[in-house]
């Protein structure tokens, strides 16, 4: 019975970690999409998220920085100290940390 207790829990802790991983890489995508749609629209980047209508209340899913006027990265964390990146300029996504 022990044995199944403890796959059991460490199933849940898995998949809810998962899950929250999910959900930053979902709002991270939603700040990319939106990004682009401002770009395209006003030819300039936001200064913040603000611009293309995203609560910054959310912020602690995943981050926008705006790195000049035309390259952004949109991040969000992994684990403690290792973050995944997009970088406007590549276009692709790296792990850092």
């Amino acid at each position: 019975m022990k044995p199944l207790l403890i796959i059991l829990t460490v199933f849940l802790l898995i998949t809810s970690c998962c899950d929250i991983i999910c959900e930053r890489q979902r709002h991270a995508e939603l700040i990319i999409e939106k990004v682009e749609e401002f770009r395209q629209e006003n030819s300039r980047l936001p200064e913040n998220v603000t611009e293309i209508g995203i609560d910054d209340s959310q912020m602690h899913l995943s981050y926008y920085t705006k790195k000049d006027s035309v390259v952004y990265e949109v991040w969000y964390g992994l684990d403690l100290g290792v973050s995944k990146i997009y970088n406007s300029k590549t276009k692709k996504w790296r792990e850092e940390g």
